[in-house]
């Protein structure tokens, strides 16, 4: 029995072995077919060239959507079809502009749009400009200190966060609701200083809120440069205006669509591993980053696993969502498809921290089993320079997602110079490098074979 039971567990050793050389020998032909092929990248330039300012429901949106899907195409998935929906869309019509004014002076800002941002007269609006670094001094104003003027909200991102990414969640809801809050008070108007952690004369925008039965007022974001100059003229100088000017308009319903393509599992084709990304981008960017990269990240996966004929026991779905800056209705068009169809989703993926070196992945669910598989899974990629996987936020677009229990994962990367380009006319494809992108594909396409051989 002693025999029996040894030539058995070397029999097992032997197996083992043999499955981690040939799982090392397969993520290490997915990193080579990753690193070594120019397609994705190509593509990427194609869709920056082709449709920038894709927000959704413009023209450049809809060039995207078809651009994409013959991308997506060429590779001959099983399936690939548009998911169409209706949704309320956002534009600017014209630039912004602001200047500063004080005595015979005047000076121009670099300022943009804030999304869902309501026009100005069509001469614009002067008034005096007030000075504020968070709500709680906004509140202590109050409408004695605001009515009448225009708010300056001149928060920094602050760079002692490591995690860029927390320090964007610290200042992020002085965009997001400062114009909201302003208003409350009487304020005709609000400028936001950019989220950029780094002083440069690129305005970033980005989505903003009103509450419900708040007076909507203009809405700019201002160039980090430009603010400090801003701040220190209203220090300087006494009677200072601030003029400004915008034109926007927003459509209640324009018709527009999600793409979603599939590899059929050749075991549980009922089964579904999610990999995904949004389409959209601001209307000032070619959206490099934010989300292009992502986009071709996933549809590279598919290449990846069509090149070197892995045939998954699981479906992979790929899904491009539309609008995930300004609604999120492409995310809430998918989980309610979801809902009906009833097909389990193993994971969730998404890439959306730009095409930077990827570092790990961040997970989100609340079964810390499953969080311990997918670790051990991640841990995996060690060897390939994934060494940062934690329980954190995955995604905007996959987030409706959560509500189903299935777990979602986001892919990580080096995001230190991310807010140098985010939402900014800086996003631009000669920002992107080729190698750390590739290696965004690689760590994802990975992480679906493992997932998809070994289950969580």
């Amino acid at each position: 029995m002693k025999k029996l039971y040894f030539f058995g567990m070397l029999l097992l050793s032997a197996v083992l072995v043999h499955a981690q050389k040939s799982e090392q020998a397969t993520l290490s032909a997915i990193y080579t077919s990753a690193l070594t092929n120019m397609e994705a990248y190509n593509n990427l330039r194609e869709l920056c060239t082709e449709a920038p300012g894709r927000l959704v429901g413009s023209p450049a949106s809809e060039r995207a959507i078809q651009l994409l899907k013959a991308q997506v195409e060429r590779l001959h998935p099983d399936t690939c079809y548009l998911q169409n929906f209706i949704t309320p869309s956002w534009r600017c019509k014209s630039p912004a502009q602001a200047a500063v004014l004080y005595g015979p002076k005047k000076e121009e800002l670099n300022v943009i749009n804030l999304g869902l941002s309501v026009s100005t007269p069509s001469k614009g609006i002067q008034a005096p400009i007030v000075e504020v670094q968070s709500f709680a001094e906004l509140d202590s104003l109050g409408s004695n200190g605001v009515k009448g003027k225009i708010v300056f909200f001149n928060k920094s991102m602050d760079n002692a966060f490591i995690r860029t990414f927390s320090a964007y969640g610290d200042a992020v809801e002085m965009r997001f609701s400062g114009a909201s809050k302003a208003s409350k008070y009487g304020a005709v108007g609000v400028v936001v200083r950019s989220l950029s952690t780094e002083l440069n004369d690129f305005p970033h925008t980005g989505v903003s809120k009103f509450e419900v039965g708040v007076k909507q007022i203009p809405n700019l974001s201002i160039s980090t440069n430009d603010a400090n100059k801003l701040s220190a003229l209203i220090k300087n100088q006494k009677g200072l205006e601030l003029w400004m000017k915008s034109t926007t308009e927003t459509i209640e319903s324009a018709h527009t669509s999600n793409i979603i393509a599939e590899i059929k599992g050749s075991v549980h084709p009922e089964k579904i591993i999610l990999i995904g990304a949004h389409i959209d981008a601001w209307f000032n960017t070619q959206g490099a980053h934010d989300d292009g990269a992502g986009c071709q990240q996933m549809i590279d996966v598919l290449r990846i696993f069509k090149a070197l004929n892995i045939k998954p026991m699981n479906t992979i779905r790929l899904v491009l969502f539309m609008d995930e800056e300004m609604y999120q209705s492409g995310s809430k068009e998918y989980a309610a498809f979801v809902g009906k169809e009833k097909r389990e989703h193993i994971a969730c993926l998404e890439s959306d921290a730009g095409g930077l070196l990827p570092i790990g992945f961040g997970i989100d669910c609340d079964n810390d089993s499953t969080i311990k598989s997918i670790m051990k899974q991640t841990a995996t990629l060690a060897d390939f320079g994934i060494y940062l996987t934690d329980k954190s936020h995955a995604g905007v677009d996959i987030e409706p997602l959560k509500a189903f229990g299935y777990p979602l994962i986001g892919l990580s990367t080096n995001s230190q110079r991310y807010f140098e380009y985010h939402h900014s006319a800086n996003d631009t494809f000669d920002q992107v490098s080729r190698r750390e992108m590739q290696l965004g594909s690689a760590a994802v396409a990975g992480l679906v074979y493992l997932i998809d051989k070994n289950g969580i």
